[in-house]
This record gives C-alpha cells, sequence and structure tokens, in this order.
C-alpha cells in the first residue's frame, strides 16, 4: 500500500470533499480516512471538519502579513484579487522550499499551532508552510482560519462515526458535547476496545427527530387520531436545556450557540429540555421574519443594541427532560399535557 504523509492524506481528504457532492460520497471518503489514519491525527481531522478547533494566536491578517513579506505586496494583491480565497492565495504562491523541514504530521501541526502566542505564531506559521508542499498549505490555512467550506460538517462526521463502528448517530449524540479532541475515548468505544463514554457534559445535547416531507403515497396511510400538526415556524429548530445553573441552546445538530442568543438564555427557566424553534420579535412584539433572525446567527456574541433591535425567543413544542426525569420514551400527547405544565408554571 502506497504510504501518504499524514498531512499530505488530511489535505487530500478535505480537496476530494469538495469534489464529491454527493452526501453519501462524502460519508464514505470520512469513513475510509477515519478507518486507515493512526491516532490523533484522525482524532484532529474529525475535529477541525466538525468546527472544534480554534488558534488563537494565528488571525488572518497574519497570513497575509507573511505572504507580502515574501513577495511583492501589489503582486499578492492582484493576486488575492484574482483567486478570491485567502488560504488558496498564499498558499499558491508561497515561495517552495525543497527540503526545508520534515513535513509534520497533523497532530503535529495542531499541537504547534496550539502552542502559538501572537508573538510566536509568526515563525511558527512560516516553519510548518516552508515544510509543506501547496495542497499541504492550503490545507493548513484552512485549518488555521476555519474556513474548510467542504461541505461536510459536524453532523455529517458523527454519521461517519456511528458507520465506522456500526451504532446509531444518537448515541454518539448523546455523548458528544462531553467529548474532546483527539477523542481516543470516541475511537477506543466505536473500536471495540472500551465501553461507551459516559455524558460528561451539564445540559448535554440529546438528538431529536428531523422532520421529512410526506410523500403522495404517504397520505393514504395517514391516520389523523393518530397525529398532531404543528406550524411551520420560520426559524431555526433548537434545544434549549436547563439544568441548574446551566442554561444551553442547541441547533438541530448539537450546535452551542447559547453565546449568540442571552436573552434566551436568560428567560430559560422550565428545568429540563424544551424543543422548539428560536425566533425573533419586532420592536412592537410582532413575529419578525427569518431575515432578521439571521442578523443575530453565526455570531459568537450580541451586544445589548443587536438584542433590543431583534429579541429573540423560543417557541416550545415538546419537553425531552422534565426536571431530571426523561421523557422521550412517552407518547406526544403525555409530553405536551408536561409541556403545558411546566411552561404555565415557570
Amino acid at each position: 500500500m502506497r504510504h501518504i504523509p499524514l498531512m499530505r492524506a488530511f489535505a487530500e481528504l478535505l480537496d476530494r470533499l469538495v469534489l464529491t457532492p454527493a452526501r453519501n460520497g462524502k460519508l464514505d471518503l470520512l469513513r475510509i480516512y477515519l478507518s486507515t489514519t493512526p491516532d490523533p491525527d484522525r482524532g484532529w481531522a474529525l475535529a477541525a471538519i466538525a468546527g472544534s478547533l480554534e488558534f488563537a494566536g494565528v488571525k488572518p491578517a497574519l497570513l497575509r502579513r507573511l505572504a507580502e513579506e515574501r513577495m511583492d505586496p501589489a503582486l499578492f494583491a492582484m493576486s488575492y484579487d484574482y483567486v478570491g480565497d485567502l488560504a488558496e492565495t498564499v498558499a499558491l504562491i508561497w515561495p517552495m522550499q525543497p527540503g526545508a523541514n520534515r513535513t509534520p504530521s497533523l497532530a503535529e501541526t495542531v499541537d504547534a499551532l496550539m502552542s502559538a502566542s501572537r508573538a510566536s505564531a509568526p515563525a511558527i506559521v512560516v516553519r510548518l508552510m516552508d515544510a509543506m508542499d501547496a495542497s499541504e498549505r492550503y490545507a493548513l490555512l484552512k485549518l488555521v482560519t476555519g474556513g474548510l467550506r467542504i461541505g461536510a460538517g459536524a453532523r455529517l462526521v458523527r454519521q461517519a462515526l456511528a458507520q465506522l463502528g456500526g451504532v446509531e448517530i444518537a448515541e454518539i449524540e448523546e455523548i458528544w458535547p462531553g467529548l474532546h479532541p483527539p477523542y481516543g475515548d470516541l475511537f477506543d468505544w466505536i473500536e471495540g476496545r472500551a465501553e461507551r463514554p459516559l455524558p460528561r457534559a451539564v445540559a448535554p445535547f440529546r438528538p431529536v427527530m428531523l422532520a421529512h416531507a410526506l410523500e403522495e403515497t404517504d397520505r393514504a396511510k395517514i391516520a389523523l387520531q393518530d397525529f398532531a400538526v404543528e406550524w411551520k415556524w420560520d426559524g431555526i429548530r433548537v434545544q434549549a436545556v436547563c439544568d441548574g445553573d446551566t442554561r444551553r441552546l442547541y441547533t438541530r445538530t448539537g450546535e452551542d450557540i447559547g453565546a449568540a442568543f442571552p436573552d434566551v438564555l436568560e428567560g430559560l427557566d422550565v428545568a429540563g429540555a424544551l424543543d422548539g424553534e428560536l425566533l425573533v420579535r419586532t420592536p412592537d412584539g410582532a413575529l419578525a421574519a427569518f431575515n432578521d433572525l439571521q442578523q443575530r446567527l453565526n455570531r459568537k456574541t450580541a451586544d445589548r443594541k443587536l438584542i433590543e433591535r431583534f429579541p429573540a425567543f423560543v417557541r416550545a413544542y415538546d419537553l425531552l427532560l422534565d426536571g431530571a426525569e426523561d421523557i422521550r420514551a412517552l407518547p406526544l400527547r403525555e409530553r405536551r399535557v408536561r409541556l403545558e405544565a411546566a411552561v404555565r408554571t415557570s
């Protein structure tokens, strides 16, 4: 079998994920990579694709400055304008340094970047890029900037892990918030070397059942008395969890977005886990459009002005945990009764 250096293997994975449009094709690529790549590199790759890595000492402005030091700034500006992507531009124009250094593994790369301060980051990034070819540099820079844009995220890598281990994705999603890169305990479990890790996070995410459109052939099978109908609200599916003094707000894929919605967390006083829709109001209290909600999504924080302009709230339609009691196995009608009682007394 052809030996591929581990950083290059990660770079090739990113390239193939970008060029593979089909979801099942991406799953195959991820599963093969995770099953053939040793620890801890596969764990760091998993964290990178899931968006769980951040390198405080390295910022995009640094990458541009380093590139401009290696070539004429005007030529770099024209190249950047033509390519349109900072990481790709720097990766392509960076002068080759054949034999400068041994190409590091992904784990070595992550370790170096994790240890980088603002003072030491320039030398570390230069040393890493000098040791890599253009493809590896591109993977490195995408790793640094957090902008992989490969059509794969946390949900897809968890699905690939589930397929790799022959387990239900719900089992992985329940313990995911308490796991940390490079996920040695997770791989030990799904590969049969250890028991399933216990959920360690306070106020953890619980996997949700996602909605699917009805087909025409489904209509004849529906008995109306067996179904409940909920309006399609113009927001995003969320899970709001209150566990003692800890409050969290998760997306349907388990991403914690509570920091961007402190007003929602402050108003969350129903002990347990609510399933619902995240929405915003207009200043006069009417339901706002989805475009207004987008003003607050994908932010790390929200200032007072933004909160006052786009106040957010959750419209609950299910109760997953009633206090500390897991009630997901109960019929929806019973959960709904408990939800209404919990909301009335909150």
